[in-house]
């Protein structure tokens, strides 16, 4: 995915959803990509990806931080 960074990769819809919350929170645009099995809906990752200019913040709010302005 050109233009994208991958911020976050959960087990879980949830868990990825949430992060995905959080980031839109502070005005950081993310997507959610599913890439679970669709056959049996347990296996892979659902991952979150924040526009490349965003990722420093995105990681750096993720861990806590507020990151840069």
């Amino acid at each position: 995915m050109d233009g994208w960074t991958l911020v976050h990769s959960d087990g879980q819809t949830f868990g990825a959803e949430l992060v995905k919350s959080q980031l839109e929170a502070v005005g950081i645009n993310a997507i959610v990509l599913n890439k679970r099995d669709s056959s049996y809906g347990m296996f892979g990752p659902v991952e979150v990806y924040v526009p490349t200019p965003d990722a420093g913040r995105a990681q750096a709010h993720l861990a806590g931080g507020e990151g840069p302005a």
